[in-house]
């Protein structure tokens, strides 16, 4: 009897330590280099909720970068949403206030009034959201993501004025048509800048004969052919952006039947992949002040401010300022070749 209870307890004796044994080899921890050990922690794939909602999808610039942005948030597998408020702030605000509600991590916004959203991204921010801002400097968010306005539209304006020093004289003028949207406030600053420069590089040379907004080409080809029936000889165009490049381009193209003659021209600001192919085929688009020079580029610098301030990152200085590119006849290819 006492052998037999001695043996079972031999045999269990085994098994424990065996167990024990086994145990410690499927351990997760290692040793560190100073032989004790430690835990190395699962890595952990992050997916966060982003709201996006800017002034409108028809301008061709913002259509191109946010659909680099939806492509670069896709491969990330975060869950996000990208709202135009058709540069409503009413329509802006209750997108906002869904966002809220929807319980995202980050809210961009491309502000149709800024002053209307201040009150909103207050919230969102008290709610734990992170807020972006893109194009103004508004004070209820992490980061703003900005460009000096006055400066780019003065850029605009100095190329344009370069041209017109080219090609005309005081006694021979150059017709000018702006193509605006004053109701804006930073878009109202790109304005000032364009004429600031036009009045100081090129003097006495030209005339300014009509003002029109433009947003959308679809809209600025409107009110270029209105603004040719009134002023046929208008031959140089300053656009607050690609819209209105892009729709004062047709109309021009139309009117000379697609040989523009060298002294017409169109200057303007965002470089889109179609701004700077008709730059390159010699159309009435000959200058257009860009950022960081291709869709692609703008949108991966975009999602890369969205991921720091998902992870907590802090920033030195609440607005971020951009950088400004002139792209001409000289170097669109180089950017373009990004675009394909």
């Amino acid at each position: 009897m006492k052998k037999r209870l001695f043996s079972i307890l031999l045999v269990l004796v085994l098994v424990v330590a065996a167990a024990v044994g086994c145990g410690k080899s499927a351990s997760t921890e290692t040793p560190n280099s100073n032989g004790s050990e430690q835990t190395q922690p699962e890595e952990q794939n992050k997916k966060f909720k982003v709201g996006i909602t800017i002034q409108s999808l028809e301008n061709s610039y913002w259509a191109g970068v946010f659909g680099e942005v939806e492509k670069l948030m896709k491969e990330k597998g975060w869950d996000y949403t990208i709202l135009s408020c058709n540069d409503n702030s009413a329509t802006q605000i209750q997108q906002i206030e869904n966002f809220i509600t929807n319980g995202v991590d980050l809210i961009m916004v491309h502000p149709s009034d800024p002053n209307a959203i201040e009150d909103y991204l207050k919230k969102a921010r008290e709610a734990g959201i992170k807020v972006m801002c893109w194009d103004d400097k508004m004070t209820n968010t992490d980061v703003n993501w900005v460009l000096d306005n006055t400066e780019l539209g003065y850029e605009i304006g100095k190329a344009a004025a370069e041209f017109i020093n080219k090609y005309y004289t005081a006694d021979n003028k150059a017709k000018v048509a702006v193509m605006d949207y004053p109701q804006t406030p930073i878009l109202l600053e790109r304005e000032n800048g364009i004429l600031k420069a036009l009045k100081e590089i090129a003097g006495d040379k030209y005339e300014i004969v009509a003002q029109q907004p433009a947003i959308d080409a679809q809209t600025a080809l409107g009110n270029m052919e209105s603004i040719l029936q009134a002023h046929p000889d208008v031959s140089v165009v300053c656009s607050i952006g690609a819209g209105g490049d892009i729709g004062a381009n047709e109309a021009l193209m139309t009117k000379y039947q697609g040989k523009i003659p060298e002294n017409v021209g169109i200057f303007s600001a965002d470089a889109t992949q179609q701004q700077m192919e008709s730059i390159l085929k010699g159309e009435a688009s000959r200058a257009s002040i860009g950022f960081e020079g291709s869709n692609k580029k703008t949108a991966a610098a975009c999602v890369a401010l969205y991921e720091k301030l998902l992870n907590g990152e802090k920033f030195e200085e609440q607005n971020i300022y951009r950088p400004l590119l002139k792209i001409d006849k000289d170097n669109a290819s180089e950017y373009l070749a990004d675009f394909k």
